[in-house]
Protein backbone atom coordinates (compact mmCIF):
# COMPACT_ATOMS: atom_id res chain seq x y z
CA UNK A 1 0.00 0.00 0.00
CA UNK A 2 1.19 3.43 -0.72
CA UNK A 3 2.01 5.55 2.34
CA UNK A 4 0.24 9.05 2.41
CA UNK A 5 3.12 11.46 2.40
CA UNK A 6 1.20 14.03 4.73
CA UNK A 7 0.97 11.35 7.59
CA UNK A 8 4.49 10.30 7.23
CA UNK A 9 6.40 12.54 9.12
CA UNK A 10 9.81 11.70 7.45
CA UNK A 11 7.62 12.33 3.87
CA UNK A 12 5.93 15.43 4.90
CA UNK A 13 9.99 16.71 6.86
CA UNK A 14 11.22 16.08 3.15
CA UNK A 15 8.89 17.89 0.85
CA UNK A 16 9.13 21.00 3.55
CA UNK A 17 12.88 20.63 3.03
CA UNK A 18 11.99 20.60 -0.46
CA UNK A 19 10.33 23.77 -0.43
CA UNK A 20 12.73 25.70 1.89
CA UNK A 21 15.49 25.21 -0.83
CA UNK A 22 13.69 26.34 -3.49
CA UNK A 23 12.32 29.20 -1.83
CA UNK A 24 16.01 29.94 -1.28
CA UNK A 25 16.99 29.48 -4.66
CA UNK A 26 14.42 31.66 -5.67
CA UNK A 27 15.25 34.57 -3.16
CA UNK A 28 19.17 34.38 -3.97
CA UNK A 29 18.38 34.59 -7.87
CA UNK A 30 16.17 37.39 -7.39
CA UNK A 31 18.97 39.24 -5.19
CA UNK A 32 21.43 38.13 -7.86
CA UNK A 33 18.99 40.32 -10.50
CA UNK A 34 19.05 43.10 -8.18
CA UNK A 35 22.72 43.39 -7.60
CA UNK A 36 22.81 42.95 -11.24
CA UNK A 37 20.67 45.79 -11.89
CA UNK A 38 22.04 48.08 -9.25
CA UNK A 39 25.69 47.51 -10.86
CA UNK A 40 24.95 47.63 -14.41
CA UNK A 41 22.70 50.99 -13.77
CA UNK A 42 26.32 52.43 -11.84
CA UNK A 43 28.42 51.66 -14.64
CA UNK A 44 26.32 52.66 -17.35
CA UNK A 45 25.69 56.11 -15.66
CA UNK A 46 29.24 56.10 -14.79
CA UNK A 47 28.61 55.90 -11.19
CA UNK A 48 31.46 53.65 -11.17
CA UNK A 49 33.96 55.18 -13.52
CA UNK A 50 35.90 53.20 -16.39
CA UNK A 51 39.02 52.39 -15.14
CA UNK A 52 37.84 52.06 -11.60
CA UNK A 53 38.92 49.41 -9.07
CA UNK A 54 36.25 47.70 -6.41
CA UNK A 55 35.79 44.44 -4.62
CA UNK A 56 32.85 42.36 -3.75
CA UNK A 57 33.24 43.53 0.03
CA UNK A 58 33.25 47.48 -1.07
CA UNK A 59 30.30 46.72 -3.06
CA UNK A 60 28.19 44.49 -0.61
CA UNK A 61 29.17 46.96 2.25
CA UNK A 62 27.88 50.51 -0.21
CA UNK A 63 24.59 48.33 -1.80
CA UNK A 64 23.62 46.21 1.25
CA UNK A 65 23.53 43.24 -1.24
CA UNK A 66 25.58 40.31 0.23
CA UNK A 67 28.68 38.72 -1.27
CA UNK A 68 27.47 35.91 -2.92
CA UNK A 69 24.53 37.85 -5.45
CA UNK A 70 27.20 40.66 -6.26
CA UNK A 71 29.27 37.82 -7.19
CA UNK A 72 26.87 36.32 -9.63
CA UNK A 73 26.20 40.19 -10.93
CA UNK A 74 30.07 40.32 -11.32
CA UNK A 75 30.30 37.64 -13.65
CA UNK A 76 27.50 38.78 -16.08
CA UNK A 77 28.88 42.28 -15.99
CA UNK A 78 32.37 40.24 -17.18
CA UNK A 79 30.42 38.45 -19.74
CA UNK A 80 28.99 41.48 -21.27
CA UNK A 81 32.48 42.69 -21.21
CA UNK A 82 31.12 46.21 -18.49
CA UNK A 83 33.98 44.80 -15.77
CA UNK A 84 36.97 43.24 -15.76
CA UNK A 85 38.51 41.04 -12.85
CA UNK A 86 42.09 41.56 -11.40
CA UNK A 87 43.21 38.71 -9.79
CA UNK A 88 43.90 39.19 -6.44
CA UNK A 89 43.23 42.80 -6.52
CA UNK A 90 39.32 42.80 -7.22
CA UNK A 91 37.81 44.08 -10.11
CA UNK A 92 37.84 46.92 -12.70
CA UNK A 93 35.27 48.92 -14.69
CA UNK A 94 36.29 48.10 -18.07
CA UNK A 95 38.01 51.65 -19.76
CA UNK A 96 37.12 53.17 -22.36
CA UNK A 97 39.52 53.48 -25.69
CA UNK A 98 38.88 55.47 -28.80
CA UNK A 99 39.64 52.39 -30.21
CA UNK A 100 36.50 50.58 -29.12
CA UNK A 101 34.81 53.97 -29.79
CA UNK A 102 35.78 53.50 -33.73
CA UNK A 103 34.98 49.90 -33.79
CA UNK A 104 31.68 49.97 -32.28
CA UNK A 105 30.74 52.75 -34.29
CA UNK A 106 31.89 51.33 -37.30
CA UNK A 107 30.10 48.29 -36.80
CA UNK A 108 26.62 49.96 -36.02
CA UNK A 109 27.39 51.76 -39.45
CA UNK A 110 27.20 48.52 -41.20
CA UNK A 111 24.47 46.64 -39.40
CA UNK A 112 21.94 49.71 -39.25
CA UNK A 113 22.72 50.61 -42.22
CA UNK A 114 21.34 47.63 -43.89
CA UNK A 115 18.61 47.00 -41.01
CA UNK A 116 17.41 50.78 -42.81
CA UNK A 117 17.70 49.89 -45.97
CA UNK A 118 15.71 46.32 -45.96
CA UNK A 119 13.09 48.07 -43.53
CA UNK A 120 11.85 50.67 -46.41
CA UNK A 121 8.66 50.53 -47.30
CA UNK A 122 7.97 47.43 -45.00
CA UNK A 123 6.62 49.55 -41.78
CA UNK A 124 3.48 48.85 -41.34
CA UNK A 125 1.16 51.75 -40.27
CA UNK A 126 1.57 51.00 -36.32
CA UNK A 127 5.76 51.09 -36.34
CA UNK A 128 5.82 54.47 -38.55
CA UNK A 129 3.54 56.52 -36.34
CA UNK A 130 5.65 54.95 -33.21
CA UNK A 131 9.03 56.20 -35.36
CA UNK A 132 7.28 59.72 -36.08
CA UNK A 133 6.52 60.15 -32.44
CA UNK A 134 10.25 59.22 -31.01
CA UNK A 135 12.08 60.81 -34.15
CA UNK A 136 10.27 64.35 -32.45
CA UNK A 137 12.37 63.08 -28.79
CA UNK A 138 14.86 65.79 -27.39
CA UNK A 139 16.50 66.40 -24.23
CA UNK A 140 17.37 69.36 -22.39
CA UNK A 141 21.27 69.48 -20.68
CA UNK A 142 19.96 70.98 -17.39
CA UNK A 143 17.67 68.30 -16.96
CA UNK A 144 18.64 64.56 -16.14
CA UNK A 145 15.10 62.64 -16.03
CA UNK A 146 14.72 64.33 -19.85
CA UNK A 147 18.09 63.13 -20.83
CA UNK A 148 17.08 59.14 -19.80
CA UNK A 149 13.85 59.68 -21.79
CA UNK A 150 15.73 60.91 -24.81
CA UNK A 151 18.07 57.76 -24.43
CA UNK A 152 15.54 55.29 -24.14
CA UNK A 153 13.25 56.66 -26.99
CA UNK A 154 17.10 56.56 -28.88
CA UNK A 155 17.27 53.15 -28.79
CA UNK A 156 13.63 52.40 -29.03
CA UNK A 157 14.08 54.15 -32.54
CA UNK A 158 16.95 51.99 -33.89
CA UNK A 159 15.91 48.86 -32.54
CA UNK A 160 12.41 49.30 -34.28
CA UNK A 161 13.69 49.96 -37.69
CA UNK A 162 15.88 46.94 -37.23
CA UNK A 163 13.16 44.52 -36.24
CA UNK A 164 11.26 45.62 -39.18
CA UNK A 165 14.04 44.47 -41.05
CA UNK A 166 12.64 40.75 -40.90
CA UNK A 167 16.06 39.57 -40.26
CA UNK A 168 15.84 38.47 -37.08
CA UNK A 169 19.82 37.93 -36.74
CA UNK A 170 20.37 41.17 -37.85
CA UNK A 171 18.24 43.07 -35.85
CA UNK A 172 19.56 41.12 -32.89
CA UNK A 173 23.25 42.57 -33.84
CA UNK A 174 21.83 45.84 -33.78
CA UNK A 175 20.06 45.50 -30.34
CA UNK A 176 23.03 44.47 -29.02
CA UNK A 177 25.29 47.09 -30.74
CA UNK A 178 22.79 49.58 -29.39
CA UNK A 179 23.37 48.16 -25.51
CA UNK A 180 27.27 48.51 -25.73
CA UNK A 181 26.36 52.03 -26.94
CA UNK A 182 24.63 53.08 -23.86
CA UNK A 183 27.39 53.63 -21.47
CA UNK A 184 28.96 55.88 -24.65
CA UNK A 185 25.82 57.77 -24.99
CA UNK A 186 25.81 58.53 -20.92
CA UNK A 187 28.97 60.13 -21.28
CA UNK A 188 28.50 62.54 -24.20
CA UNK A 189 24.44 63.36 -23.89
CA UNK A 190 25.03 65.85 -21.09
CA UNK A 191 27.80 67.87 -23.42
CA UNK A 192 26.05 67.83 -26.60
CA UNK A 193 23.48 70.74 -28.01
CA UNK A 194 22.65 68.64 -30.98
CA UNK A 195 19.39 67.55 -29.76
CA UNK A 196 17.17 69.49 -32.49
CA UNK A 197 19.44 68.04 -35.22
CA UNK A 198 19.78 64.32 -34.14
CA UNK A 199 15.58 64.88 -34.06
CA UNK A 200 16.06 66.43 -37.49
CA UNK A 201 18.22 63.66 -38.67
CA UNK A 202 15.69 60.75 -37.57
CA UNK A 203 12.79 62.39 -39.21
CA UNK A 204 14.07 62.21 -42.15
CA UNK A 205 15.26 59.09 -41.79
CA UNK A 206 11.80 58.24 -41.24
CA UNK A 207 10.36 60.23 -44.46
CA UNK A 208 12.87 57.45 -46.40
CA UNK A 209 11.59 54.37 -44.51
CA UNK A 210 7.88 55.62 -45.63
CA UNK A 211 8.61 56.53 -49.22
CA UNK A 212 10.15 53.24 -49.29
CA UNK A 213 13.77 54.61 -50.89
CA UNK A 214 16.06 52.19 -49.40
CA UNK A 215 18.79 53.64 -50.66
CA UNK A 216 18.11 57.02 -48.95
CA UNK A 217 17.58 55.47 -45.62
CA UNK A 218 20.70 53.27 -45.87
CA UNK A 219 22.79 56.20 -46.63
CA UNK A 220 21.29 58.61 -44.14
CA UNK A 221 21.38 55.60 -41.26
CA UNK A 222 25.02 55.42 -42.10
CA UNK A 223 25.93 59.69 -41.79
CA UNK A 224 23.58 59.43 -38.41
CA UNK A 225 25.61 57.05 -36.50
CA UNK A 226 28.83 59.25 -38.25
CA UNK A 227 27.87 62.09 -36.36
CA UNK A 228 26.98 60.04 -33.72
CA UNK A 229 30.33 58.61 -33.09
CA UNK A 230 31.75 62.64 -33.96
CA UNK A 231 29.74 63.60 -31.18
CA UNK A 232 31.17 60.82 -28.44
CA UNK A 233 34.89 61.23 -29.85
CA UNK A 234 34.85 64.99 -29.32
CA UNK A 235 32.66 64.66 -26.03
CA UNK A 236 35.62 62.54 -24.84
CA UNK A 237 38.70 64.87 -25.93
CA UNK A 238 37.15 67.31 -25.01
CA UNK A 239 36.04 67.40 -21.58
CA UNK A 240 38.02 67.02 -18.28
CA UNK A 241 35.82 65.82 -16.28
CA UNK A 242 36.20 62.57 -18.92
CA UNK A 243 39.36 62.59 -19.30
CA UNK A 244 39.79 62.07 -15.61
CA UNK A 245 37.71 58.82 -15.71
CA UNK A 246 40.71 56.83 -17.03
CA UNK A 247 39.87 56.84 -21.07
CA UNK A 248 42.32 55.24 -22.99
CA UNK A 249 43.70 56.63 -26.41
CA UNK A 250 46.08 53.93 -28.08
CA UNK A 251 45.08 55.77 -32.00
CA UNK A 252 45.07 59.54 -32.69
CA UNK A 253 41.77 61.07 -33.07
CA UNK A 254 43.18 61.77 -36.58
CA UNK A 255 44.13 58.09 -37.84
CA UNK A 256 40.18 57.10 -36.32
CA UNK A 257 39.32 60.19 -38.95
CA UNK A 258 40.98 58.59 -41.83
CA UNK A 259 40.14 54.30 -41.08
CA UNK A 260 36.35 56.06 -41.32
Amino acid sequence: MQKNSMADPDNRGEALSRRSRTLRKAEAHSQGDTAYAELRRRIIHCELAPGERFTEAQLASETGIGKTPIREALTRLIQEGLVGSIPGHGYEVTPITLGDVHDLFSFRRIVESAAAQLAAGHLVATDLRRLDALSAAQYSLDETESEERYLRANYTFHATIADASGNRRLARAVRQALDESERLLHLSAPLSTRSEEIAREHKELVDALIAGDAETARRMASAHITESQRLVVDALMTSPSLLAVHIVPPKSLRSIEREG
